[in-house]
């Protein structure tokens, strides 16, 4: 049931942010409104189509609007529709913001944005 409403959460994002196109997130982790007890090592987003790397990307700002450290965002190589991308330093406790963009094989560009929490 948790999976559904993750999905359902993500989905709006998009659509909330114009997306009326493909690609469309599927799943992210961490999941949007998620509360974490340790900083994760990467952030992961899986859209329903594959991407063009070259033009997708995310990046993660706190609450004071710092972006975090990360590392260059990949595809996993068994399945592109899933963006990676690495944190380079440990984040804090606190609020976060995800603010991705993606292209898809389709050529369609979308963007969203989605925050999750770390605890104190």
């Amino acid at each position: 049931m948790k999976s559904n409403s993750v999905l359902t959460a993500v989905s709006a994002l998009a659509i909330a942010t114009g997306a009326a196109a493909h690609p469309l997130p599927k799943s992210a982790t961490p999941a949007p409104n998620a509360v974490l007890a340790a900083s994760p090592p990467q952030i992961s987003i899986t859209f329903s189509e594959g991407l063009i790397l070259r033009f997708s990307g995310l990046e993660i700002t706190d609450g004071a609007g710092r972006k975090a450290a990360l590392g260059a965002p990949s595809l996993n190589p068994s399945n592109d529709r899933e963006l990676i991308v690495p944190v380079r330093s440990a984040l804090q406790p606190g609020l976060y913001t995800v603010s991705w963009h993606a292209v898809g094989d389709d050529t369609h560009h979308v963007a969203g944005r989605y925050t999750f929490a770390l605890k104190r």
